[in-house]
């Protein structure tokens, strides 16, 4: 068994994730959020998420203005995530496959810019125990997976905006590991600008990175200008997206759904967000811990680990100041904290690595572990894909009917409690991805809005 292992090349086990991920992407119809960008935002209505809307007011998006038009719309009348938004409402109204494609590319390069951001290593020095950090940290630590890696419109969101904050940084980061002094294209403020315009948590702890890496770089005397500028830009980034005025917009047409004080709202976001994330990643703590037990190696490296720590950290903080704090607003905090952990398993790598050799059966039994649970996740998301068009035929055979009931999505009763988050489960099918047994909710009403239906709802329970 020892002797396959060793056989296996990283770029194998990479293509066979990539494929694997790139089947979970086919297997994903579109949901909850994503028939909501399908249209127009109906800024001067109630928008486009809210219970009870107008379905006649709504106007499916058919050009790139149309998508520019929907943004600004949103960005005065809901929030100011437009360059998400612009992302998703530009793949929702494409044909799915071509999503598909791209988020296998942009997971590609999210591993990618991890690797690079944390060791500091060209792409040559990567190994199977570099990539297998990241994929296992990613898959078993990263908070509601499928909504945050494979659901079209939370992708957007959280891979990608996560990948373009990564990407802002990676120079930094160069400049930081091999303390040599770096000459962007102008092109890279542009990056800088939509890195600080990118989601609320991610941002924020982009620009504390950013701080740390300019004092740094200040008190070595080799601050570059283009470090100036770029941070003077990202802060220009994070103040469109933090001085939207859909933000207080929305917050009035939400707050009924919202705890009565803020106390609650402390305890709330700390049960139901800031505690689930923190223990499902703190296993990424480990690496970090061993740093500082067997290595230590120089302050400089001591330095990096505590600041990319210290921002997945204050990610987490920052949501709980939030209104809502919903458990996939975590991703960013688990992304930090995987950079943190692949710097200080660089220091530990020959450990580790001995490690793993004399336990050829405890990493024989991880990877089957692994490899069952992402066999599980296909056949649940094959069953949910499968229970999707069986439903859009009902709908298509019954179009002209007053009142269409469906089955409610079913789901394995042991995928629960063997994968959780990592695959749909009852909490993402509560929180968009089924329909609700009322013709009111707003993922019915854009469902019909969308199929030329009238009224569509699950049974009554």
């Amino acid at each position: 068994m020892q002797n396959f292992f060793e056989r296996i090349t990283w770029q194998g086990i990479f293509a066979a994730y990539l494929a694997i991920f790139f089947l979970r992407n086919l297997l994903m119809p579109n949901v909850a959020d994503d028939y909501s960008y399908k249209f127009i935002w109906d800024g001067a209505g109630k928008g486009n998420l809210i219970n009870g809307i107008d379905p006649t007011r709504l106007q499916p998006v058919e050009s790139i203005g149309d998508i520019f038009y929907s943004q600004w719309q949103h960005y005065f009348a809901w929030g100011g995530r437009t360059v998400a938004h612009v992302l998703a409402q530009f793949f929702v109204w494409q044909e799915k496959i071509f999503f598909d494609v791209a988020n296998v590319f942009v997971f590609a390069a999210l591993v990618i810019l991890l690797f690079k951001v944390g060791t500091g290593l060209s792409l040559r020095e990567m190994n199977k125990s570099y990539l297998l950090m990241i994929l296992a940290g990613i898959y078993f630590c990263a908070p509601s997976l499928i909504i945050t890696t494979v659901w079209l419109t939370g992708t957007c969101n959280y891979l990608w905006m996560c990948a373009l904050e990564l990407l802002f940084l990676l120079p930094f980061a160069e400049a930081y590991h091999h303390k040599k002094s770096l000459r962007l294209a102008p092109y890279a403020l542009l990056i800088a600008v939509l890195a600080g315009w990118s989601i609320e948590p991610g941002a924020a702890v982009t620009i504390f990175v950013t701080f740390m890496f300019v004092v740094h770089f200040r008190r070595e005397k080799n601050l570059q200008p283009w470090m100036k500028f770029g941070f003077i830009f990202l802060l220009v980034g994070f103040a469109i997206l933090m001085l939207a005025p859909g933000n207080l917009h929305r917050a009035d047409l939400i707050s009924d759904h919202l705890p009565p004080s803020k106390l609650q709202m402390l305890y709330t976001n700390f049960v139901g967000g800031f505690l689930p994330v923190f223990l499902r990643e703190i296993i990424l703590f480990v690496p970090i811990i061993l740093y500082f037990v067997k290595a230590k190696t120089s302050p400089e490296t001591t330095k990096f680990i505590l600041t990319f720590a210290t921002a997945s950290i204050l990610s987490l903080l920052v949501m709980m100041c939030a209104p809502m704090f919903p458990e996939r607003a975590g991703f960013p905090s688990t992304i930090f904290l995987l950079v943190a952990s692949l710097a200080a398993l660089k220091e530990i790598l020959p450990l580790v690595e001995k490690f793993f050799r004399r336990q050829v059966a405890l990493a024989t039994i991880l990877a089957a572990v692994w490899l069952a649970s992402l066999t599980g996740c296909l056949y649940v998301e094959y069953s949910f894909h499968a229970q999707i068009e069986e439903r859009i035929k009902i709908a298509a055979a019954h179009k002209n009917d007053d009142l269409i009931v469906v089955p409610p999505i079913k789901l394995p009763d042991w995928s629960e409690k063997l994968l959780g988050a990592r695959t749909w489960d009852k909490l993402t099918l509560l929180l968009g991805g089924d329909l609700k047994s009322y013709d009111s909710n707003n993922r019915n009403i854009l469902f019909c809005r969308y199929y030329g239906l009238k009224k569509i709802v699950t049974p009554k329970e």
